[in-house]
């Protein structure tokens, strides 16, 4: 090619997010497009002053390019569609021409999950984190073949532990389930239908800590009826005030005894004066 023939420039950071996101063979997140946008370095000639202001593209410039690049798509209804799950961007044929697609590239007709295992992966979406114990609760019967037909279909995963006695598995939803279901996160389940709110979180946490069991609570109500060291104090030094108390009293007493004593002795006396 000579080096007389210029490449002309793209017209706008929408142009040029749009062939970033055709060309990646991954999801890429906003921060992925503008890190790829700002490593080109601007060009000498006429062309620099142009370059210069894709470079130097913000966050908020990425977000308006995808924001216009899904509008421009979905009015020119071009067979496929710029889709976000889990904070990453990707283009997706419409669901319409799935047929077709599968048809060109000989694919088998997707399986589908049954009622049962929807149910269950319902369940799972709005609850989790959640055990499969809470699950049958939920459905009144065993999902142990339900669940791990939604594990093979990698839709479902283990999370952790709850802190319930046995420690029995979490279980909560993949990144794939969102991309199956067209979810941007797990808040847009609440838009779906709002009278299936997800589960607060705070609340699923505190429901899985450690109870406490009867020892321990027997042990901390020892624990409040055991005086403080500042009570114990109190109570030595109001011993030690009746005691000194008691102590004068006996002194008092004996005091007493003397004097009536001497005043029998004494009437003792006149009256033998009086003989």
């Amino acid at each position: 090619m000579s080096d007389d023939v210029k490449i002309p420039l793209p017209q706008s950071l929408q142009e040029i997010v749009g062939s970033l996101l055709f060309a990646s063979e991954t999801p890429l997140t906003a921060a992925d497009l503008r890190e790829s946008v700002r490593a080109v370095e601007p060009e000498e000639g006429e062309n620099r002053e142009v370059m210069e202001v894709y470079k130097t593209c913000t966050g908020r410039e990425i977000d308006a390019a995808l924001k216009g690049l899904e509008k421009a798509l979905d009015v020119a209804g071009c067979g496929f569609k710029l889709v976000c799950t889990g904070g990453t961007y990707r283009l997706q044929t419409s669901p319409g021409c799935g047929r077709y697609v599968r048809a060109m590239l000989k694919l088998d007709r997707p399986s589908r999950l049954g009622r049962a295992s929807l149910e269950t992966l319902a369940i799972i979406a709005y609850r989790q984190p959640i055990t499969k114990s809470e699950i049958e609760e939920i459905r009144g019967v065993d999902v142990t073949a339900n669940i791990k037909t939604l594990m093979d279909l990698q839709v479902i995963r283990l999370v952790g532990r709850s802190e319930l006695p046995g420690h029995p598995f979490l279980y909560g939803t993949t990144p794939l389930f969102l991309e199956h279901f067209g979810l941007a996160n797990l808040q847009q389940l609440n838009e779906l239908d709002p009278t299936l709110q997800r589960s607060n979180p705070r609340e699923k946490a505190a429901a899985y800590k450690k109870p406490v069991t009867q020892m321990e609570l027997q042990q901390a109500a020892e624990e409040e009826e055991k005086p403080s060291p500042a009570e114990d104090e109190a109570e030595e030094e109001l011993d030690d005030e009746n005691e000194e108390y008691e102590e004068d009293e006996e002194l008092d007493d004996e005091e007493d005894d003397e004097e009536e004593d001497e005043e029998e002795l004494d009437d003792e006396e006149d009256d033998d004066d009086e003989d």
